[in-house]
């Protein structure tokens, strides 16, 4: 329904009898639908090759064009959070941090798709922080984030590490999406294993103390800015996609005190990828060269790994002007979708 309908329908409704109930009730649908007026602010993207993030505020709508020629329409309507369970185990308290006694929360929008209404929730910090994608309409929505979960927000949640990277997990809108075709992959060539994962799944217990999935109450109360998966030190990373070229940016022998990759990778569609990991032990491929997705190229979980030998993944993509740093899991549900 679009706004012209909505005023047809409301100047129909005086008309009497059963026809006039009918309109009456139409019309309450579309006051409800359009009580906030039309989108404030319009964004425009076409389905790519590879996924689309996108941030939006309250009121703006994505018009997200399909690679049939057909227009799909979201728009934001308001976000909320709220905490679900408090108990954080305060043995594994560190005084590093900021922190707090929350275990699981979620953050909600109300959203509507080619003008239905959807209302979609996410929880945080456990098992089911490894959500499938919702599929509206064709189109495959990931719900990444919400910024009145944090504190700058309005919320109850800090970013673990604020002072020494900035905000990662809070966006710069009232909540950060991807989008991409149901029937397409998330980006245009097979994806390979990160590292050897039999059963094909994240166990949220195996997220370093059991809380660290992308944004999980670290510490009772510190988003996690990135996905940590417990494994033996010594396991091997493989480059999951093709890459441009990959390079230790923080690393011991430079003065760090971890090991930090990044590997780079343009698409033709325009956007670009980093997949970063951390607290490797040692490189086995050269930097700076071109890596073929399956190559290994580091062993991993053995530098400034805290109480659990573990590896530390994020997943950031730069495109049409905006930077968004995405949830991991993203990657691991294609990699183990393909599987």
């Amino acid at each position: 329904m679009n706004l012209t309908r909505r005023q047809m329908i409301k100047g129909m409704a005086g008309i009497g009898g059963a026809l006039g109930s009918a309109l009456n009730a139409s019309q309450t649908f579309a006051d409800r639908l359009y009580e906030k007026g039309p989108p404030s602010s319009i964004i425009e993207r076409k389905s790519k090759s590879t996924l689309t993030p996108v941030g939006l505020n309250h009121g703006e709508q994505l018009r997200f064009w399909l690679t049939n020629g057909a227009l799909w329409e979201m728009t934001l309507q308001q976000t909320s959070a709220s905490v679900v369970s408090r108990g954080f185990n305060a043995q594994n308290h560190d005084p590093g941090h900021e922190g707090g006694d929350i275990t699981i929360y979620t953050f909600d929008c109300d959203i509507l798709v080619n003008g239905k209404p959807y209302h979609l929730r996410r929880e945080v910090g456990s098992q089911a922080s490894f959500y499938e994608p919702w599929e509206l309409d064709g189109v495959h929505v990931w719900f990444d984030a919400a910024s009145c979960a944090f504190k700058e927000g309005g919320g109850f949640m800090a970013e673990k590490d604020r002072q020494r990277m900035g905000l990662i997990c809070k966006p710069d809108h009232h909540a950060r999406f991807a989008v991409h075709e149901a029937h397409r992959p998330i980006c245009p060539e097979p994806m390979k294993p990160w590292y050897r994962n039999d059963q094909k799944r994240i166990n949220i217990q195996e997220c370093y103390n059991g809380e660290d999935c992308w944004m999980g109450p670290y510490n009772g109360g510190a988003a996690h800015c990135g996905l940590d998966i417990n494994m033996p030190a010594g396991t091997l990373l493989f480059a999951p996609i093709s890459f441009d070229y990959g390079y230790l940016f923080h690393s011991l022998a430079a003065g760090f005190s971890n090991n930090r990759w990044r590997g780079i990778r343009r698409w033709p569609d325009g956007s670009e990828w980093w997949l970063q990991t951390h607290h490797l032990i040692s490189l086995k491929a050269p930097e700076n060269t071109p890596l073929t997705a399956g190559t290994a190229y580091a062993d991993t979980a053995g530098v400034a790994v805290g109480r659990h030998p573990h590896t530390h993944f994020n997943f950031r993509v730069l495109e049409q002007g905006g930077d968004y740093m995405l949830d991991p899991w993203i990657l691991f549900w294609q990699i183990f979708r393909q599987q």
